[in-house]
């Protein structure tokens, strides 16, 4: 994260007052399949910390039964 001023340029495009401060903070999006397999490994730390022996069949949770 940067912190620094609106310059003239920035002012007149988006309407602010120059020499205001501008905060800037750059950020990456993660692709549908880094979420997807984020999302089931946090899934599968939750289970096992509620003490659920679970199997994962597409991507869901499904109890054992054995």
């Amino acid at each position: 994260m940067n912190l620094g001023t609106v310059d003239s340029l920035q002012a007149a495009k988006y309407g602010a007052e120059e020499g205001s401060k501008l905060m800037t903070y750059e950020f990456v999006l993660v692709s549908e399949e880094e979420a997807k397999a984020l999302r089931e490994q946090e899934a599968k730390k939750a289970m096992t910390a509620l003490g659920l022996n679970m199997q994962w069949i597409d991507g869901l949770p499904v109890p054992e039964v054995d």
